[in-house]
């Protein structure tokens, strides 16, 4: 089990980040109903108004959490994982503090091979993390895009066009985090195969510059896909899973003579 990793830190407040915009998208998703009830059961106008400002406040404050994540933290959270993982993989120093008990891998010797078991290992763990909250990830997102987008056509009439048209933008947002969980979970579904497949060679170890092409090639394939979509695992999800995946990786180790 991981001690230490020098990415904890920086994903940590990216998750409390999201934790944020997630109490956030809440106060939006009410603050968008209220109007509806004021509209049919008072006629306190100036209310309505301050509700539509704090609305609009919001969902402005929601897609600066996204974009500070997106493009600040979570990146930079890659580069110091991704260090780690080439000082962890070949010995090199990278990286000014490396990771603890983060790899199962040690008894490995450095070099190529150990890079190709540590990137299955990772694929391995988001990929198993990511279809075990496949569900959460679906259900909840879409009854809430259904309802924004009814709130969306009903403030066609009823409030600014300017709020109906971030209601609108935010209803593409929760439905876009689908879209991208699914693209997640399909193309690391693919590339766990593609390991799966390589690890089946006998000779992959003791020759592992022959297959080296098949290496770099599903080595550049995850962590593309790792760059443009975050997994977005919280630290209580990962924490929940994280000793069952590691019994599981020890024995597709042993099931794939991994030594």
């Amino acid at each position: 089990m991981a001690n230490f990793a020098p990415q904890y830190d920086l994903f940590k407040i990216s998750n409390k980040l999201s934790a944020i915009g997630l109490y956030v998208f809440w106060i939006i998703l009410i603050l968008s109903c209220i109007p509806l009830i004021c509209n049919n059961f008072c006629v306190k106008h100036n209310l309505i108004d301050t509700l539509n400002i704090l609305n609009i406040i919001g969902i402005s404050l929601f897609f600066c959490t996204e974009l500070i994540n997106e493009f600040i933290l979570i990146p930079e959270a890659d580069n110091k994982r991704r260090d780690d993982f080439i000082d962890n993989s070949f010995g090199s120093k990278f990286s000014t503090n490396n990771s603890i008990g983060y790899y199962d891998n040690d008894e490995i010797n450095k070099g190529l091979y150990k890079a190709a078991v540590n990137l299955f290992e990772n694929c391995f763990f988001t990929y198993s993390l990511v279809k075990s909250k496949t569900i959460s990830k679906i259900i909840l997102p879409i009854i809430i895009f259904i309802v924004l987008i009814l709130l969306a056509f009903y403030g066609f009439k009823q409030v600014p066009i300017a709020l109906t048209i971030l209601q609108g933008i935010f209803s593409a947002n929760i439905l876009g985090q689908v879209i991208k969980h699914f693209i997640l979970f399909n193309k690391l579904s693919s590339i766990q195969d593609s390991w799966i497949l390589l690890f089946q060679n006998n000779d992959l170890k003791s020759d592992t510059i022959k297959y080296q092409s098949h290496i770099y090639k599903y080595w550049l394939h995850y962590e593309t896909l790792h760059s443009k979509i975050n997994a977005g695992i919280s630290d209580k999800f990962f924490i929940k899973h994280n000793l069952s995946l590691i019994e599981a990786w020890k024995k597709l180790k042993h099931k794939y003579n991994i030594i």
